[in-house]
């Protein structure tokens, strides 16, 4: 049940959200006029939260910008968007004892929810939505799937919650990144590492490690295999996310992690989520242009792996490279 002050939010929500629904598009200073009895702030504010969310859209200049509603109106729930913003528990409210961070020292980390963590991470919440709602909508998308997680930008998270601001992304991934070294620390000399012998390893390695690119990455991924002087796999590094370009696959980026760890030779691995691993031009000039930057730092590329949804392929095996 609502309290009053919640009440009152929710019946103000509504009368401006309402009114907002009954026009495709709209300028500001409109909406200001049609309802006088309520502040501007508060209406600019309502409009800021749906543009942050993506039902409304903005274009043209700041000063006399107009709102236009987006593809995602058809789903909007107006009950359920400003019941998210205006109700519900929160962690101040909740018992002491039930906190996040007390349980945490009451029973241990291990008894708490993925959402309690992501909470204490988050710490704070934003007006609507508390740091225990922003673990649950993480905890809800990402299930347990935390190397997904880990993947995320900082804009991708931000759309997700409200909550997660830049100190928030970075706990969060620093939490993770620590992670991921505890478990290379307890399992590095329990686990052989993996010898690439020959093409037909290159491309076993690839298909078990890389599964993830072809099955999820909706954005082309550059990652490079690190390798010792025995070909064996020292570790593998994502070097950039976005449309592989030569300002992406710089020789500087591409090379930093196989100097810093001191690797012999390398593999080149990037995906196509079209699909279709067939190396574009783009990839071969690439290709040839790190060849030779590895060519004056002594490194060796021992093939360039193409993954794809249902296809993997190899430069070497196609001698491309």
């Amino acid at each position: 049940m609502k309290t009053k002050p919640e009440a009152k939010r929710f019946s103000r929500y509504q009368e401006v959200v309402n009114f907002l629904i009954k026009n495709e598009s709209f300028h500001k200073p409109d909406i200001y006029k049609a309802l006088p009895n309520e502040k501007a702030t508060f209406i600019g504010r309502v409009i800021g939260e749906l543009v942050l969310d993506g039902y409304l859209k903005r274009k043209g200049p700041k000063q006399n910008s107009q709102y236009f509603w987006s593809e995602q109106k058809d789903g909007f729930h107006s009950g359920k968007w400003i019941d998210k913003r205006v109700s519900t528990a929160t962690i101040k409210r909740s018992p002491s004892t039930d906190r996040p961070r007390e349980r945490l020292l009451r029973v241990g980390p291990s008894e708490l929810k993925t959402s309690e963590l992501f909470a204490i991470l988050i710490r704070s919440g934003r007006r609507g939505e508390s740091a225990l709602q922003a673990g649950e909508n993480l905890a809800t998308f990402f299930g347990e799937d935390l190397e997904k997680l880990s993947l995320q930008a900082r804009g991708e998270l931000k759309q997700l919650s409200r909550a997660i601001g830049e100190t928030a992304y970075c706990q969060i991934m620093a939490a993770l990144e620590l992670g991921k070294r505890l478990a290379n620390q307890r399992v590095g000399d329990l686990v052989p590492s993996y010898k690439i012998r020959n093409t037909s390893d290159t491309l076993t390695y690839c298909k078990k490690h890389f599964a993830r690119l072809g099955r999820e990455a909706r954005q082309e991924e550059f990652h490079v295999v690190l390798l010792d002087g025995k070909h064996n796999v020292i570790k593998s590094e994502q070097i950039t996310v976005g449309l592989l370009n030569e300002s992406l696959a710089h020789p500087r980026e591409v090379f930093k992690p196989a100097i810093r760890e001191s690797a012999v030779s390398i593999i080149l691995v990037h995906n196509h989520p079209n699909g279709d691993p067939t190396p574009s031009q783009d990839d071969k000039n690439i290709t040839k242009e790190l060849k030779r930057a590895a060519e004056t730092l002594g490194i060796r590329i021992l093939d360039h792996v193409i993954v794809s949804k249902d296809k993997i392929l190899s430069m070497v095996e196609e001698k491309i490279l």
